[in-house]
């Protein structure tokens, strides 16, 4: 069987020149909770935990609203604080909700996913998501000093190409923004992080350790 990505990847080639990150030089945690609004909505938080930062956020744009919060996790100890607090859903198996979800979110996941965990991913989300609907993911951001040490650390990360994978998200009904921020080495002195950032661009790269990918179902 001829997957989406094979049967595309001409498309994807002339659409990559097209789709250019936008870089935030500002604040980035500010930036991500201005890009998107949960109030009232209907959010689904894959890869939920008991300190996920999105719940925190649903909670704060919901005080007193009619939101409604759910969440998607293989770890035991997150499907149990899920169910205890009604919050489950089961992303691949429950069709309850097909064409309801006003925004997906998986932070920090995608980038563990095997191409074909991918695609399954992708082709399911455009299912659940309503027309219009938003599916944010952020990944590290490869091109960077001290992304490429932290990929050769840990091998359960899978690098991302962002025009290539932008332009495969959008072969499945999708339109997508790329951005890119984050300070390059926010757990580092002063110092150390200075000569990095100035290696970074010296080298051509962005300066910055996260990328979000902003996608809206269109069709």
């Amino acid at each position: 069987m001829t997957s989406p990505y094979q049967k595309a990847y001409h498309k994807i080639k002339a659409r990559r020149e097209l789709v250019k990150p936008q870089p935030v030089w500002g604040s980035w945690g500010r930036f991500y909770d201005r890009l998107f609004n949960l109030q009232g909505k209907l959010v689904l938080d894959f890869g939920s935990d008991v300190e996920a930062p999105l719940y925190e956020k649903f909670q704060r744009d919901n005080e007193g609203k009619d939101g409604k919060y759910k969440g998607y996790d293989i770890s035991e100890d997150a499907i149990s604080w899920l169910k205890g607090h009604g919050y489950y859903y089961d992303f691949y198996t429950d069709n309850s909700l097909l064409g309801s979800f006003d925004v997906i979110i998986a932070s920090e996941v995608y980038e563990h996913l095997t191409e074909p965990e991918r695609e399954r991913f992708l082709s399911r989300a455009h299912e659940l998501l309503r027309k219009s609907g938003n599916l944010i993911i952020d990944i590290p951001y490869i091109s960077n000093l001290n992304l490429i040490e932290f990929f050769k650390r840990d091998r359960s990360h899978k690098p991302v190409a962002l025009e290539d994978e932008a332009s495969y998200f959008e072969t499945f009904g999708f339109k997508v923004q790329l951005y890119i921020g984050g300070r390059t080495a926010p757990y580092r002195p002063l110092l150390w992080s200075l000569w990095r950032f100035v290696a970074n661009l010296a080298l051509g790269y962005y300066p910055f350790h996260v990328t979000l990918l902003h996608a809206t179902k269109i069709s």
